[in-house]
């Protein structure tokens, strides 16, 4: 009997169904298959991920005053977000109100829970008398001494007046102080106690007595810890005499029956500072039916009690008043043992504490009505207190309490210590929401109002007396970090599937072409101070003076003259065609042009070059004139009389010391000529014909003798010579493209075709070889060597900087500790430092930053020109002061060897929710929240403008386009969907909203003028509306129509152009919704919030119908996705699509692709310090440092088009991902083992479990490679052990620890065998010669681990 059977199968790209033979089907399945060879299945990629922190979060919790170095520094602690193991940062205070890092640290392995200050009040010396604080202080005897400056031996070494006391959320209680090294360095000096039992959530409340010798901790169930802590005297004793400190002399645990809700300290008496008094707020049911009842419970001894028999017995306490049972704050006043309470409706004071009887009264407060600031539905919450610092004996009368509230109200509270009657003034109201990140600083004439600023920048105010609240500087914080963004989009959010036609047909992007970096974006804050945040990595530099000259200024320089019986700063400014002098008052409230009549200086012709001599003489050189000033007293020499040519004119000028060099353009070519400058004047020395036209010129001195050396260009072709003083030609050489090669990363070069040169600068010089740098009118940077040994005598190594001229200029001194000079390239300044003969060329290249102080969202004037100042306006050591140039202003700014993240915020005036960059209008779109209604904006990256304007339908302007503007609603999904019909490419804006709403959005440009000239304008109309009535939380288009998820179900709608609106196509019910949304080929990638990543044919299916084909393993709750890996490379299996979830894990799955219905594959698995929001695939690093840059020593292509993967996390933390190849992996997971076997690079709860002591003195030969531990040395291959930590590996890199790390045993065979295993054994090749001697063999192995180390930990901004 034969049987029949129905099927479906795929025949010529459609799923046909027919009866099929069963006894013909089994003939057919056994039969040889015909044709050729079925192409085996792609096997997965192997590799590993590295994931390193390359900005940290900016949030932070607590913000305190503490002397961490000694009395003279005005240092401020900010420690950072209680969401994950953050940062100590200690900054000073300085007299201009700004805040400079001194130190940072955020490896301590485990999260802050608390901190507080150990030690005696900060003496600020204010009439020779203590200011007040929040401790009392002890008797002059007990006080900690200065920190030493600096401690090069025992007897040097000294405690700093306080400490920073931080709770762990493991448990451990650390104490810290910066110490100052041998080279004036600055380090964390540190010990850690543990107690042996562990608590959960101890350090929840933790306080110091006003004595500093208790401390208490406690946990929210009922667990209190109280530290009795050794004087203070003795603790210096301690670390005098051994170089260590233990600071905690007993424990004792209290089980406290309720929820400890508060604890403090009160202040005792000023004649009993022995008395030591504890309150406790507690919370317990003590009646199965009633309500919990909130008590306050005291107890009180003196110093040296026994700790045991105090809280040996429970204490019942005091029950306090409805209006106070869930205290928000508790403020101990520093007299009468009396404390504020401060709850969500009141203000409560609280006398006789000590009574047995307390008494509670409310306090009549008008404080200011809410602010614009407040996110919340009920009335804002007062968050955190402070006080100001006074004289001692001020205190011992009068309290004063700064109250700050959190959406920025600030209240000042006075009282006498008589009455105990308060005085409440409204101080007023900050730009800043408030959280607990709050203090006062020391100021001499004002007080100091630091605020951390939460969802949003913080910021530094000054309160003088009798005036209002001034700001004096922003703190940056960009959190939270919802969506990102970069300028050009990469090709990472829709790479094509491996095995795609579009994939293999996909090319990288070619090495000769030059773009500019991408700029990254974020949606940031919320509220009044929400922002789309630029992301920027160099150095600040803060505007102090903006003037305005009128007309382009091409140079300036600064010097310090004799005017008028004072020394004052003057500026030369060199015009088109003439000069301008200025002249700075001494606090620079003024600025003055000077006339003719008023300066020795020569401003009716151009200035080409001016400079000081050794004698106090200053040289001008104008086109026409040379001037000599000294003092009082000036001579001017024109050009035509010391040359003895009419009709001449200077071109090009340089001077240095006694010696002035000019180039001259004549009838018979281009001439050099040299001047020397004596007491009695100038004259002509020497004058010599060059072929060719000159560009640049320079002078320097070797053997005794001084050189000149020129740029020129002659047919075309540019030119470097030198001569001497004399005209002798010493050494010429083109600069062609067979000669120069363009230095890359990995060592390969590449031709290139240069333009003349535009300016030298000297930067290095050795007994036989002199160093310079020098820009090209292509922006190129030529590092040149000239030496008097080698036949080819010169030399040079080229970067790339930009594509516009690059003008080089000299620093004035020393930057970072060493040699440095400045650049100019594509509108932007850059500091050069890091100096190596060695390379030839200067190692560090940062983007210099210019900031105003009182406005975050200005972009960074367009320089191009610099004058490095040799006179510090601020003072302060390390500080350099600038005079840039950009356009017609002149711009007085102050840089410091910090390098970091320097933000730009700009406004949006809303809750920004979502970002994209739209490639068509070449603008950021950005999907916000005003008040409670959502709306776009379209903004201009360079100049932060909003450039939309929402119209309706028939283009009249309007508050929101239709679809828009709903209370309540927001946007859930933006995309800028590129429509493709009849060869014409339509862009739309596809918005999808919480409650159903999906929009296809329509923009056009308008032409518009503003005072300024012709404006860029858009407005953007909805051209068609849906509303679904269900959340739809992501949207995509692709090429026929757009692809959305309602709820749990995917929508495909295609675009019908006759019926103008969306037809329905195919829909597919998911287990949970859909965030995100990626079409590849003919399939959709949906990220769904509790399933990870789902893979569904939306065209192929069988009957027509949408099919999952491919899923995960496991259930993640994901949260975004990117793929990463070059498809295009040669290799098969790539991409690897790369996964966040909720709780801070990464994963790299695989999608096979050619397998249908098969799982995913899992490549790697990590976790992270933080969940990512979003990924990112932006080329965002500079041009030095990207063009030409290959992946080396194993490491993979992240994107097919040169693109870095970047993650970000709601706190603000910014993530780089780096694919390696198995090798590599290798070699780093072995670095990254013995890292954590190591207590130098250990998280600090790692080491401390192991023994290690952290600042105790030196322990470092106490590391064994052998020793017993539970960290397994050799690297076992398992994706859960696929990921490198990058942190960690940047511990080892800082503090050059690999020579302690594998100074013996297995370790160091392992780590030489997996360097030899690196690109078949290419970078160690030399090393294993027999004739090298093993120790040198040893240093090249380790310089070899450090090169890899920082190749791959170079930030990726």
């Amino acid at each position: 009997m034969s049987m029949a059977f129905q099927t479906s199968f795929l025949r010529d790209g459609e799923w046909v169904t027919a009866t099929v033979n069963f006894q013909a089907a089994l003939q057919q399945a056994t039969a040889p298959a015909p044709g050729p060879a079925v192409e085996p299945h792609p096997e997965p990629p192997t590799c590993g991920i590295l994931s390193k922190t390359v900005v940290e979060s900016p949030i932070v919790r607590w913000v305190l005053p503490v002397r961490l170095r000694s009395n003279t520094h005005n240092d401020v602690a900010f420690i950072g977000s209680p969401h994950q193991e953050h940062f100590v940062q200690i900054s000073e205070l300085r007299r201009d109100g700004q805040v400079h890092e001194v130190a940072r640290k955020n490896d301590f392995g485990s999260r802050i829970r608390s901190a507080v200050v150990l030690g005696d009040p900060q003496e600020q010396g204010l009439e020779d008398e203590t200011p007040g604080c929040l401790i009392k202080s002890e008797d002059p005897d007990s006080s900690m001494p200065d920190a030493p400056d600096p401690a090069n031996n025992a007897r040097n070494r000294a405690l700093p007046p306080q400490l920073l006391v931080l709770m762990l959320d493991s448990g451990d209680c650390v104490f810290l102080f910066l110490g100052q090294q041998a080279d004036a360095s600055l380090e964390f000096v540190l010990t850690t106690y543990s107690i042996p039992k562990k608590i959960s959530y101890l350090g929840y409340h933790l306080v110091v007595d006003p004595s500093s010798r208790y401390m208490a901790a406690a946990s929210p169930d009922g667990i209190l810890v109280m530290y009795e802590l050794e004087e203070v005297a003795a603790l210096n004793t301690q670390y005098m005499s051994r170089g260590s400190f233990t600071p905690v002399k007993s424990v004792r645990l209290r089980a406290i029956q309720g929820v400890i809700h508060k604890l403090e300290f009160l202040y005792p008496r000023p004649e009993d500072d022995y008395h030591i008094i504890l309150i406790l707020i507690v919370i317990r049911k003590e009646r199965s039916l009633a309500e919990p009842v909130t008590r306050m419970v005291t107890y009180e001894w003196e110093v040296g009690d026994s700790l045991k028999e105090i809280f040996a017995l429970e204490k019942l306490g005091n029950r306090l008043p409805k209006e106070h049972k869930m205290p928000l704050l508790l403020i101990p006043l520093r007299f009468n043992t009396a404390l504020f309470t401060v709850s969500e409706s009141s203000i409560g004071i609280v006398k006789d504490c000590l009574s047995g009887s307390p008494v509670f009264e409310s306090l009549r407060t008008d404080p200011p009505s809410q602010t614009e600031l407040h996110h919340g539905a009920y009335d804002p919450l007062w968050t955190a207190w402070a006080r100001p610092f006074r004289r001692k004996k001020y205190f011992e009368k009068t309290d004063i309490i700064y109250l700050a509230r959190e959406d920025g109200a600030i209240i000042h509270v006075e009282i006498e210590a008589t009455d105990l009657v308060p005085s409440v003034t409204n101080v007023g109201c900050v730009d800043s929401n408030v959280n607990t990140a709050f203090a006062t600083a020391y100021d001499i004439f004002s007080d100091i109002l630091i605020i951390g600023g939460d969802s949003g920048p913080g910021g530094i105010w000054k309160l003088a007396p009798r005036t209002e609240l001034e700001q004096a500087s922003i703190l940056p914080n960009w959190s939270p970090v919802v969506d990102v963004a970069t300028t050009t989009g990469c090709s990472t959010r829709n790479t094509p599937a491996a095995g795609t036609q579009a994939a293999s047909a996909r090319q990288t992007t070619s090495s000769k072409a030059l773009t500019k970096p991408d700029s990254v974006f974020t949606a940031s804050g919320r509220g009044a101070k929400g922002s789309v945040t630029q992301w920027r990595w160099g150095i600040q530099g803060r505007i102090g003076l903006d003037i305005e000259s009128g007309e382009p200024i091409r140079q300036s320089w600064a010097f310090k003259l004799d005017h008028r019986g004072g020394n004052g700063l003057f500026a030369l400014l060199a015009l088109p065609h003439s000069s301008v002098v200025l002249q700075f008052s001494e606090d620079f409230s003024q600025v003055d042009a000077l006339t003719a009549e008023d300066t020795h200086f020569d401003i009716a012709s151009r200035t080409l070059d001016a400079c000081r001599t050794p004698q106090g003489m200053t040289v001008q050189v104008t086109e026409r004139t040379v001037t000599l000033v000294t003092g009082s007293e000036s001579s001017r020499f024109h050009v035509e009389e010391l040359l003895g040519i009419e009709h001449i004119a200077a071109e090009n000028a340089f001077c240095a010391d006694d010696t002035v060099i000019i180039s001259t353009p004549g009838s018979q070519g281009y001439q050099l000529h040299t001047l020397l400058v004596t007491p009695a004047g100038i004259h002509h020395d020497g004058t010599w014909g060059v072929q060719g036209e000159i560009t640049c010129v320079s002078l320097f001195a070797a053997s005794e003798s001084k050189f000149v050396i020129a740029g020129s260009v002659l047919d075309g072709t540019p030119w470097i010579t030198i001569y001497t003083s004399k005209g002798e030609t010493v050494a010429a050489k083109a600069i062609m493209g067979h000669h120069a090669r363009l230095a890359h990363a990995d060592g390969s070069g590449v031709g290139v075709q240069f333009e003349p040169l535009t300016s030298i600068c000297a930067v290095h010089q050795d007994a036989d070889e002199a160093y310079f740098t020098a820009g090209t009118r292509c922006g190129h940077l030529l590092n040149m060597k000239v030496t008097g040994r080698d036949p080819d005598r010169i030399s040079w190594v080229v970067e790339t900087i930009g594509v516009s001229p690059v003008e080089v200029f000299a620093a004035a001194g020393p930057f970072d500790g060493g040699t440095a000079a400045l650049l100019c390239c594509d509108n932007n300044l850059l500091m050069m430092t890091e100096f190596s003969p060695r390379v030839g060329k200067f190692q560090r290249k940062q983007f210099v930053w210019l900031t105003d102080a009182n406005d975050a969202s200005m972009p960074s004037p367009p320089a191009h020109s610099v004058c490095s100042m040799r006179h510090n306006l601020s003072g302060y050591a390390g500080h350099m002061s600038l005079m840039v140039q950009a356009g017609s202003s002149l711009l007085l700014a102050e840089i410091w060897p910090h390098v970091g993240l320097v933000p730009r915020s700009i406004p949006v005036e809303g809750t920004p929710t979502r970002i994209i960059y739209s490639q068509t209008w070449n603008c950021l779109v950005v999907a916000l929240l005003k008040g409670d209604r959502p709306t776009l904006a379209f903004i201009d990256p360079e100049s932060g403008e909003t450039i939309s304007v929402p119209s309706d339908k028939d283009g009249k302007p309007s508050e929101f386009v239709s679809g828009l503007g709903h209370s309540g609603d927001r946007i859930y999904g933006l995309h800028e969907w590129l429509y493709v019909k009849d060869g014409k490419t339509f862009s739309f804006i596809l918005v999808a909203t919480k409650d159903g709403r999906l929009l296809i959005v329509s923009v056009n440009k308008i032409r518009t003028r503003t005072d300024d000239g012709p404006a860029k304008r858009l407005h953007y109309w909805t051209r068609y509306k849906k509303v679904l009535g269900q959340p739809i939380y992501s949207v995509v288009g692709d090429d026929q129509g757009i692809i959305f998820c309602v709820d749990r179900t995917i929508h495909w709608e295609v675009l019908d152009l006759a019926e103008k609106k969306l037809r329905p196509m195919n829909e597919y019910d998911l287990d949970s919704p859909a965030t995100s949304l990626r079409v590849v080929g003919g399939n959709i990638l949906a990220l769904t919030t509790m399933h990870s990543l789902e893979v569904i044919d939306y065209k192929t299916g069988p009957n027509g119908d949408m099919a999952l084909v491919h899923s995960d393993q496991i259930s993640r709750r994901t949260v975004h996705m990117i793929d990463a890996g070059d498809p295009a490379d040669g290799r098969t299996g790539w991409p690897v699509t790369l996964l966040s979830d909720q709780r801070g894990g990464i994963a790299g799955i695989w999608v096979p692709w050619r397998q249908r219905n098969k799982e995913f594959d899992v490549i790697f698995e990590g976790m992270l310090p933080a969940s990512v929001r979003r990924f990112a695939g932006a080329r965002s690093r500079p041009l030095w440092l990207a063009h030409g840059r290959r992946p080396r020593y194993g490491t993979l292509p992240s994107t097919g088009d040169g693109a870095d993967i970047l993650g970000v996390s709601l706190d603000g933390s910014l993530q780089h991902f780096t694919l390696i190849g198995l090798e590599l992996w290798r070699f780093l997971c072995l670095v990254q083992n013995m890292a954590r076997r190591s207590p130098e690079t250990a998280a600090l709860t790692d080491a401390v479990a192991r023994g290690g002591e952290e600042g105790g003195g030196d322990n470092d030969d106490d590391m064994d490679d052998d020793g017993c531990d539970d960290v397994e040395l050799e690297p076992k291959q398992h994706p859960k052990l696929m990921h490198i930590d990058g942190d960690m590996l940047e511990r080892c890199l800082r503090r050059r620890a690999l020579e302690r790390m594998v100074r013996k045993g297995d370790g160091f065979v392992l780590f030489c065998e997996y360097l030899d295993e690196l690109e078949g054994g290419r970078h160690t090749g030399g090393f294993r010669v027999e004739t090298v001697p093993e120790q040198e063999r040893r240093d090249k192995y380790l310089g070899l681990g450090y090169e890899i180390l920082e190749y791959l930990l170079d930030p990726a901004v």
